[in-house]
Formats: structure tokens, C-alpha cells, sequence
């Protein structure tokens, strides 16, 4: 009798977690154009974090091309290229120092003239 009811409770959960797993969707990093410009604003003026900074930089944003591009700019600013030099640590919490900021503001920018010619969408 203990074996048919430890049986039945494995088959159970083993069944539960099969449901999850089949109907339930893997995680997703999909931010939108006004919170990437958010993030940056809040780069600029520190009230961005570290790991929230890490977290765009290092996934790529598939579902939007453009976005995908400022993101880029903002790897290259942090790690630098060929053509520019790492943005330098800024002080007092903040993430770049000043003529990181400078470029990161031109970035900015950029980013509101791209939300600027977004078109419009309406769901009727």
C-alpha cells in the first residue's frame, strides 16, 4: 500500500511539472524604447544601478533592430573599440565619468529622435 500511494504522488508532480513545462513560457528580456531611454537617463544622472546597466548591456535585444544598435553604441562606450577609448568609472555612484557621459548623452539623443519618428499604433 506505501508503494501504490508514493507511486501515485510521483506521478502526480512528475505530471504537474510536465503541464508547467509545456504551457509555460522561458523568461524573456524584451524592454521597450522608452524604458531603454529611462535607463539611460537614469545613467546620467546616477540612479541607475550597476546590475540594471549589466543586465542591457549584455543581452542581446532581438525583437528591435534599431534598439539593438543603440545598445551596441552603449557596448562600445563601456568596452571601447578601435575607434574610441572604455568610457572611464565616474565617482559618487555614478557609472561613467564626464566625457562618458558626454558621449552617452549624444546616445540619448539619438534614442529620442528614434522614439520621435516611432509610428503610432492604435487597437480598436
Amino acid at each position: 500500500m506505501e508503494f501504490v500511494a508514493a507511486f501515485v504522488v510521483t506521478l502526480l508532480v512528475l505530471c504537474l511539472m510536465a503541464v508547467a513545462l509545456h504551457f509555460g513560457r522561458s523568461p524573456t528580456y524584451r524592454p521597450s524604447r522608452t524604458e531603454v531611454l529611462d535607463l539611460l537617463q537614469g545613467v546620467l544622472d546616477g540612479s541607475t544601478s550597476r546590475q540594471r546597466w549589466d543586465l542591457f548591456i549584455g543581452l542581446p535585444v532581438h525583437h528591435d533592430p534599431e534598439l539593438e544598435k543603440v545598445r551596441r553604441r552603449c557596448l562600445v562606450l563601456q568596452e571601447g573599440d578601435d575607434e574610441q577609448p572604455a568610457a572611464g568609472e565616474g565617482l559618487d555612484g555614478l557609472l561613467f565619468d564626464r566625457a562618458g557621459r558626454e558621449r552617452l548623452g549624444h546616445i540619448v539623443d539619438d534614442l529620442r529622435t528614434l522614439i520621435a519618428r516611432e509610428p503610432v499604433y492604435r487597437e480598436f
